[in-house]
């Protein structure tokens, strides 16, 4: 269960977001008066969300964002009517997102379950009956060898790998992986490699004690520690450090770990699920990527198909995410005409199954009629003109001898569509943030 600190001067308020938060099941939550003591309960705990007000004596909300940044910790500011502009302005800086007072719960309780999902800090609860229904009643025969493999290795410890773009369900799939294992009533914990700071990741994976780096107030668990007894879902896995690399071999292979700073191993029994979505075998080749890692990570290999080698199955996901979002946002629902339905299914979805939901809520949301017309439609995937269809959606695809020059091109287009938001560009991409962040110091754009 995730861990959320909510900060505010008002004891009111805190009451509030607590009660609301623990109605809608997130029964793990701390609090904290202002900045300071918030930053006490960061450095003492594991937190994985913080909601804080921004006006608090001592230490406001932005000096405390700003302090604890470098963590990778999701962060929602609570803003009353005068300073709406002062947390639109944060959000340009970091901050996860915005919520007004006086705060509605739907709005609450939505903004923070995307952002846990967004970062990768929390599972998803998920009912045996609604397996299926996650995987949209797909015709597909890879989804269908995926469901058949599935059931085979629930019942094992046995090491998984999941291959797939950005977007294709891999968290997803990760999720009910770990929900029909015998330690499904277990931790399940979840970490994205490409989202922590390099010099964080270690002490995040592993644990570090007092002292052992500036800012180490105090004893630490790392996530594996965390996660003993469960699983530990490692997304993003191809982005790991080699030295860290090295590391994750040896706790895989003597099921004990070591914390930063700490002379004495720690013996633990962790499931590991990771995830990826570069080429492994490519990285492998180049030596980004340890073999004899991949061998140990990857007993079971489950590759997910992109969306655009799934055509069958776009119009029944789009009715799913029609009739869920219709439902969550107390809207009329709305239907396709034989126009957008071709469209639908003829776009090549750069942003797989996640940009197809996207693109459906805000549809439900914005448009007024109840026909979703061809000319409505591409209003909202404009993004797949230009560059992205000519350079066939991935810069892996780019031509060696133009690849500098595709890429430069291709990550301006993505900056200008996202309005300079790097995370939404890279998803947009399909690279890791991180290496977004590479490309556009080396191209100096």
């Amino acid at each position: 269960m995730p861990k959320i600190l909510v900060v505010d001067d008002e004891e009111n308020i805190r009451k509030v977001l607590s009660g609301l938060l623990k109605k809608n099941g997130y029964t793990s939550v701390l609090t904290a008066a202002d900045g300071i003591k918030a930053l006490e309960i960061v450095n003492d705990d594991n937190i994985d969300l913080i909601i804080s007000d921004i006006e608090m004596p001592a230490m406001d909300g932005l000096e405390l964002f700003l302090k604890v940044k470098d963590t990778g910790i999701p962060f929602i500011i609570l803003t009353a009517y005068g300073t709406i502009e002062t947390a639109v302005n944060a959000t340009k800086n970091g901050v996860y997102d915005f919520i007004a007072k006086p705060f509605d719960e739907k709005n609450l309780i939505d903004t923070v379950n995307k952002a846990l999902r967004e970062y990768g800090r929390n599972g998803l609860e998920i009912s045996p009956g609604s397996i299926d229904e996650l995987f949209f009643a797909s015709t597909n025969e890879k989804i269908a060898r995926i469901k058949e493999n599935m059931n085979r290795v629930v019942n094992t410890r046995a090491g998984i790998l999941i291959l797939g773009e950005t977007g294709t369900g891999k968290g997803l799939l990760a999720n009910i992986l770990h929900y029909l294992s015998p330690e499904k009533e277990r931790p399940f914990i979840k970490i994205n490699c490409s989202a922590i700071p390099e010099n964080l990741i270690e002490s995040e994976l592993f644990g570090s004690m007092k002292g052992a780096f500036t800012g180490a107030v105090t004893d630490k668990p790392g996530k594996f520690e965390t996660a003993d007894g469960g699983t530990i879902f490692l997304d993003e896995i191809g982005e790991l450090r080699m030295d860290l690399q090295v590391k994750l071999l040896s706790v895989i292979q003597e099921k004990e770990l070591t914390r930063l700073g700490e002379n004495k191993a720690r013996k633990i029994d962790v499931r590991i699920i990771a995830a990826t979505n570069i080429d492994i075998h490519a990285a492998i080749a180049e030596k980004k990527f340890r073999e004899d890692l991949y061998y140990r990570l990857n007993v079971v290999e489950f590759t997910l198909p992109p969306l655009r080698e799934r055509k069958d199955d776009i119009l029944s996901i789009t009715e799913y995410f029609t009739e869920k979002y219709s439902k969550e946002y107390s809207l009329q629902k709305k239907s396709f005409d034989p126009g957008a339905r071709e469209l639908l299914c003829g776009y090549r979805w750069p942003g797989n199954i996640r940009e197809l939901e996207n693109v459906i809520q805000k549809m439900l949301i914005m448009e007024k009629e109840n026909v979703i017309t061809e000319d409505v439609l591409k209003n909202y995937i404009k993004m797949a003109d230009t560059a992205f269809e000519d350079a066939g959606a991935s810069m892996i695809d780019a031509g060696k001898n133009e690849r500098a020059k595709k890429e430069a091109e291709l990550i301006k287009d993505a900056l200008m569509k996202t309005d300079n938001n790097k995370t939404k560009a890279a998803e947009l991409l399909g690279i890791s943030r991180r290496m977004l962040l590479y490309r556009i110091k080396e191209y100096g754009i």
